[in-house]
């Protein structure tokens, strides 16, 4: 389990040794998605897709692309994803069995490879997978935030940073004329709302954060990061932030990965929940406690 851990870890490290920033992708295609099922990937796999230099959005593994008809080029390497497994009652019992100990985790991950359309011949490629697409990128970035359920407050000011005060539930933005462009603002604005979710009334996930304060600050930092760039990445809107270019944003965030080789995992998946729930999809916290 560790070494998939630290397998993700030193990708990303190496991106950022290169001044690749996996969450400041210039999208144009959408979300990678499974040419199996033609779902999105979620989480860690959209940082480990969205840097390949191919130019459609659709990954296969070796065995489907066969399946389906295609081929491989020959020389063509793969891509590793992540996918969890779920332990049954009866892998319980063995691990406890074996070990002495319980409270194992409900589910390991386990690397799968899979190969872009780019790298596969003899297959179509889906309507979908073109660089323009008919949508408006910038009316979808809106209809984001118009789905969210129990919106923070949105109040415009003339500062300059944006910002999430969770005391009183609100999102502070520059007034839209002081960004760059209106993708510049959408990013923003998107980075604060995956803030807001980590609010007790939604997603309370202030409350389950690391007790460290600087721990606690560069998670909760790296969940709105990853959570700002899935939901560019599902508008189909760059995420034009030219600070994330400079050596010492790059030199700090490789810094926390080095200290903590799971925190890329465990904040991708609590960006993920954090986008479920921005795009209407999940239950809130409480709900779900209920539901249970």
């Amino acid at each position: 389990m560790m070494n998939i851990y630290a397998t993700v870890t030193d990708r990303v490290l190496a991106q950022l040794k290169a001044g690749v920033v996996p969450w400041r992708r210039t999208w144009t295609t959408g979300l990678p998605k499974s040419m199996t099922t033609g779902k999105e990937y979620r989480g860690i796999n959209i940082l480990l897709l969205s840097t390949s230099p191919h130019s459609s959005r659709y990954w296969t593994t070796y065995r489907e692309a066969q399946r389906l008809g295609g081929f491989v080029r020959k020389g063509e390497r793969a891509t590793p994803v992540v996918y969890w497994k779920w332990r049954t009652e009866e892998d319980f019992q063995k691990l406890k069995e074996k070990t002495g100990n319980e409270g194992f985790s409900p589910c390991v991950p386990f690397f799968s490879a899979v190969f872009n359309l780019d790298q596969v011949e003899g297959l179509p490629r889906p309507d979908d997978d073109a660089r323009a697409e008919t949508r408006n990128p910038l009316e979808v970035a809106g209809n984001v935030f118009d789905v969210m359920p129990d919106k923070p407050e949105i109040e415009h000011s003339a500062t300059h940073h944006p910002a999430y005060f969770p005391a009183l539930d609100r999102v502070t933005l520059p007034h839209l004329s002081q960004f760059e462009s209106a993708a510049q603002y959408y990013a923003a604005l998107f980075h604060e709302l995956v803030h807001s979710t980590g609010h007790a009334k939604r997603l309370n996930r202030f409350a389950d954060a690391e007790t460290d304060c600087v721990k606690k600050y560069s998670f909760e930092e790296l969940v709105a990061e990853f959570g700002a760039a899935f939901l560019c990445g599902f508008a189909g809107i760059e995420n034009p932030d030219t600070d994330a270019l400079q050596a010492s944003y790059i030199e700090a965030w490789a810094r926390v990965f080095q200290e903590d080789n799971r925190i890329l995992l465990r904040a991708s998946s609590a960006a993920q929940r954090a986008v479920d729930y921005v795009r209407g999809k999940v239950l809130t916290h409480e709900e779900t406690a209920v539901a249970a």
